[in-house]
Formats: C-alpha cells, structure tokens, sequence
C-alpha cells in the first residue's frame, strides 16, 4: 500500500524545495500531484516531470481520479502529495484517503484572504479547512524546507 509520507498544500507545486530537501528528508521515490487543472495541462506535466530526478515517479491526476489513485494502489512505494489549495487536501480526505501530516508551503494572497505566516495567507473557507482537520486531529504545520522549524497552524491567531 502507499505510503503518504506527507501532503503539501504549496501553489507552486514542484520547486527547487520539493527537489532539493523533501524528497530526500521524507525518502520519497513517487510524488503524486492533485490539481485538475494540472493534469488538464499536457506542456505542464512536461515541464514538471523534466524538474524532477529521473528516479521519481511523477502522477498527475484530477482530484476524483487522484482520490482513487491514493486509496486503493498497492504499490510500496513512499509517497508525497503535492495540492495547491487546503480545500483539496480536504476534498480527498473526506474521500477516504488516510492523511497522516499536511505541510504547508505557500498559499498566496488574494481578495478576503490576510497574512497568517510570511507566504501563507487564508480565506474564512481555509480558516474552517484548518479547523476540520484540528476536529480530525490531523497535524498540520507550516514549514518551508526539513530543516526549519515547523509552525503549528493550530497555534496561529486568524
């Protein structure tokens, strides 16, 4: 069965941090995208396999097929879940995937939304994510790279 070592909500998906330290720091061999958009996208899903180890397996899936990708592969290999928003990292939860860890990297600001975090700014619908997932006891920590030190989202002030 795979095992989800983590799941990253970072909008930029693949990036020089992902390559360089969480790969090597959670010992990943696959890493498994959930965005519809990106796997709508063929020149995308190019342009992030060339950004990654030829060693690193690479699935690009919409949230529904992503969902079942993660619930029911059998394969053994260690996994990192990339999404770019919280609602996604909710959306497969409640769709039966085991979620042991959600690290956030980067969630960048829009309208409605304010700073929590140098990089990570929320909605009220990302404020009441957060707080699903304090209910489901499921860590959740902001942490840009393995060896900074992690910021417990559930101790920040919105």
């Amino acid at each position: 069965m795979l095992n989800i070592s983590m799941v990253r909500v970072d909008e930029r998906l693949i990036h020089g941090q992902i390559v360089i330290k969480w790969i090597e720091e959670k010992n990943a061999d696959r890493i498994v995208i959930i965005d519809d958009s990106t796997a709508a996208d063929p020149i995308m899903e190019e342009i992030l396999r060339m950004a990654l180890p030829k060693d690193i397996i690479l699935n690009i899936y919409g949230i529904k097929e992503g969902a079942n990708f993660l619930k029911t592969n059998h394969l053994n290999d260690i996994v990192i879940v990339l999404v770019k928003k919280l609602w996604v990292a909710k959306k497969i939860y409640t769709e039966g995937v085991k979620i042991n860890e959600i690290n956030i990297g980067r969630i960048p600001s829009g309208v409605g939304k304010k700073m929590v975090y140098a990089n990570v700014f929320v909605s009220d619908k990302d404020i009441d994510i957060i707080n699903f997932f304090r209910t489901e006891k499921v860590p959740m920590a902001i942490q840009m790279v393995p060896d900074s030190t992690p910021t417990n989202v559930y101790e920040l002030e919105f």
